[in-house]
This record gives C-alpha cells, sequence and structure tokens, in this order.
C-alpha cells in the first residue's frame, strides 16, 4: 500500500524553496551591496588571523569564518560568505518551524512561522551583508533549537559560538541559565544546574579568549567594550559619533568611559532620558531614521511596518503565554537587545537576531484570533 505524502512536509519544503530563491536574488542578483563599514575591518581581522597575529577589537567569531573560508577557497571568499549566509538564513526557518511545533504542539503553528521568517524584509535584506547579523540569529536560534530538544551540550556550543560572533548577546545565554535554574527548582541541585549547556556555552568563550591571550598577553573575547561605551555617552537615535575616540584620547581604558557614561547621566539627566527613547525608537520604531541620508522612504516605511507587526502581535503572543515555560523564556532575546542597546547606542540591524523569536510569538497571537473568528459558512 503506498503511504501517502506528508503534506507538513512538503509544506516546509515549499516554504524553504521560497525563502532560499529570495535570499539567493537579494545577495546576487538585486545589485544591491554586500560590503558594510563593519565589513572590511573583520575581513582585516581575518587576514591578521591567517597572518598569525590576532587583533583584539571586533569579536573573532565571524573573522574566523571569513579566515577559514579564505584558508579553503582563496579568491572566492566573498561568494562563498554569501552562500554561507544563505545557508544559515535557510536553516533558521527549519529552526522557527521545529520550535513552534515542538512547544506548541500544532505543526501548521510552526509553518506559519516559517512562512513568516522565509518573507520577512529584513530577515531577507540583511543576508547580503557580510556582518554578524545572520550567523548570529543563527547560532542563537540554534541555541534554542537544541535546548528544546534537551540537547544542552550542542545548545550550549550554539550559545557559545552566538557570542563569539556577537559579544553583545552574552547576557541572553546568562538569563537562560538563570531561568533554567529557576523552573527546575523541584529537582535536585546538581540536575537543576545545566552543567552541560554551561560547559557547552563557555568551551568557544574559553578558546577564543585562550588564544587572545597566548597572542596579546590579555584574556579577552572582544576589546571594543571601552570604546562602545564612550560612543554611547553623546548617542542619540541615528545620531552616533564614531570620531569620539579621537576626541576624547584621554578616555582610554573601560573603567574612563563608564566612568564618563554615567556622569553624563548624573550631569544631564533630561537629556540622558531622551537620548535612550531615542535609541529604543531607533530599535523598534515605526518609521525608521533615513541613515544619513542612505536609507529612502521605501525602506524606512518596511522597517517600521516590520517593527510594527512584531511588536502588536508578538508581545501578546508572549503574554499569553508567559506562564507557559518553553514559550516564555523566547522573550529573553528582544529584553536582552533592547535594554542593552537602548543604553548604549542602537541600529535597526541589530534587532535582526531578535526577529525569529518574536515571529514564533506572533504566530501565536494569530492563531489565537484565527480561533475567534466564526466558522467559514458551507458552500
Amino acid at each position: 500500500m503506498t503511504q501517502k505524502p506528508d503534506p507538513i512536509r512538503r509544506y516546509l519544503l515549499a516554504i524553504a524553496a521560497l525563502g532560499f530563491l529570495l535570499r539567493l536574488y537579494i545577495c546576487f542578483f538585486s545589485g544591491l551591496p554586500n560590503m558594510h563599514k563593519d565589513s572590511f575591518e573583520y575581513f582585516k581581522q581575518a587576514d591578521t588571523l591567517l597572518a598569525g597575529g590576532y587583533t583584539d577589537y571586533f569579536p573573532n567569531g565571524y573573522p574566523l569564518m571569513i579566515a577559514l573560508v579564505k584558508a579553503v577557497c582563496k579568491g572566492l571568499t566573498e561568494p562563498i560568505m554569501l552562500l554561507l549566509h544563505i545557508g544559515m538564513s535557510v536553516a533558521t526557518i527549519w529552526f522557527v518551524y521545529d520550535i513552534g511545533r515542538r512547544i506548541s504542539g500544532l505543526p501548521y503553528l510552526g509553518l506559519l512561522a516559517a512562512l513568516l521568517l522565509a518573507v520577512f524584509p529584513s530577515q531577507i535584506n540583511y543576508v547580503r551583508w557580510l556582518t554578524t547579523e545572520t550567523p548570529t540569529a543563527f547560532f542563537l536560534l540554534g541555541g534554542f533549537f537544541f535546548y528544546y530538544r534537551r540537547n544542552y551540550m550542542w545548545a550550549g556550543l550554539f550559545l557559545g559560538f552566538a557570542t563569539v560572533v556577537r559579544s553583545n548577546v552574552s547576557p541572553v545565554f546568562l538569563l537562560l541559565f538563570l531561568v533554567h535554574f529557576i523552573h527546575y527548582n523541584k529537582q535536585p541541585f546538581l540536575k537543576r544546574l545545566p552543567v552541560s549547556l554551561i560547559a557547552g556555552t563557555f568551551l568557544p568563550l574559553l578558546l577564543i579568549g585562550s588564544y587572545c591571550y597566548w597572542k596579546t598577553g590579555k584574556f579577552s573575547t572582544a576589546g571594543n567594550n571601552q570604546i562602545n561605551i564612550l560612543y554611547s555617552v553623546t548617542a542619540s537615535g541615528s545620531y552616533i559619533d564614531f570620531n569620539l575616540g579621537d576626541k576624547l584620547p584621554e578616555v582610554n581604558t573601560t573603567g574612563k568611559a563608564l566612568h564618563l557614561y554615567v556622569q553624563h547621566m548624573k550631569e544631564y539627566p533630561g537629556e540622558f532620558v531622551r537620548q535612550k527613547l531615542a535609541n529604543y525608537w531607533e530599535l523598534w520604531g515605526f518609521y525608521a531614521s533615513s541613515a544619513a541620508g542612505g536609507r529612502g522612504t521605501g525602506s524606512r516605511l518596511l522597517l517600521g511596518l516590520g517593527n510594527l507587526f512584531l511588536l502588536v502581535l508578538g508581545l501578546p503572543g508572549w503574554w499569553q503565554q508567559r506562564k507557559n515555560y518553553p514559550v516564555s523564556i523566547l522573550i529573553i532575546p528582544f529584553v536582552v537587545v533592547t535594554i542593552l542597546h537602548t543604553m548604549l547606542f542602537a541600529m535597526p540591524r541589530y534587532t535582526y537576531p531578535v526577529e525569529p523569536f518574536l515571529l514564533i510569538l506572533c504566530s501565536y497571537t494569530i492563531f489565537r484570533l484565527l480561533k475567534k473568528l466564526p466558522p467559514q459558512p458551507v458552500a
């Protein structure tokens, strides 16, 4: 007897194919640029790694990926990296489907989340940029993918790799450790403590930090904390003075930068609050900034409508399920990125790794709304 094809699998393959084609087009056939100003620094750090050195500035996870591709595929680094971005982005579609299906018990909710991710404009657009957005989303979401499967070592490795690619997501795994420990409070202490999850997470961090120590004499996973805090003193929404380090050369340590930040907050509390509100709007506002003239009206509206969709549907989805532990922890990346970059400085692309989590929560809200609709009349 011939087995009927699984419609869920067919739908998922169709969604993944759609996501792949959209990303392939934006990367190779749209004529849009692939190199961001940060991309050149990542490539420089990759060259330093290949030469046997180490630059302790940007986290070296992404430069390491570039260095590996350069070592294997000389002369084809950029197209291979773009293909790698496409592969990671399509993989996040699978991650979102599986997470949505697993935590809800509803395969069609997982399919809806996957479809939203496949066609979401910002999720397509940022794949073309050779920056850390796509790999951060891949590793961060992959960490949760394995966490829900109770493959804690793999979950930890993915969360650790996410952190060595972009260090500002490190509070995500720390909060996940904490809520895991609290949630399983009825279990013995050693079982409450996710040892394999913690070990897996810290392994990439220890390897990168140790290599940095070997090369520079300083244990570090990212050396740009001081300058990032300094930028944050005057940052206000789309305005970020990237020359502040040259203007204030005496502020040459993280401690000094933090002192200046706190001093500014105390002396100008009104200005400080205004700056932070502007940062929040830069992250999640409903009409994006012009990016100093580099972003047109259409792009600004599209980014804003995306944010409106994510917040208006995603946050109620979390609120409805806030007592459901597997669903409630999906809000952790949103909380971390929003608080961190509101307090420091903000760019719309910083929300990219958060969006897949919110899209799963959006799917909960949409399903709830659909269930409230009256039944369709029989034709």
